[in-house]
């Protein structure tokens, strides 16, 4: 069971949220018996395309900014 989930941190998945809750809403005892399970995956796989999309960018950022403390190293030796 996810926690509840902020949708605008999570704006390319709202759809699967917002689907995922309602389901969760109307069918108490189904969410217990998998009605749900479908949604949940759906969800699922694409909060995990959205993280490692933010991972990707945030080590191209990283990357870049070792580039530049290196090249200020390099300049301190001499």
């Amino acid at each position: 069971m996810h926690s509840k989930l902020d949708l605008h941190a999570h704006m390319e998945c709202v759809d699967f949220i917002v689907a995922f809750d309602e389901c969760h809403r109307e069918s108490f005892i189904g969410r217990y018996l998998g009605k749900c399970n479908a949604l949940k995956l759906a969800m699922n796989e694409c909060l995990q395309k959205e993280f490692d999309k933010k991972r990707k960018e945030k080590f191209e950022v990283a990357k870049e900014r070792r580039k530049r403390i290196e090249k200020a190293w390099e300049g301190m030796d001499e």
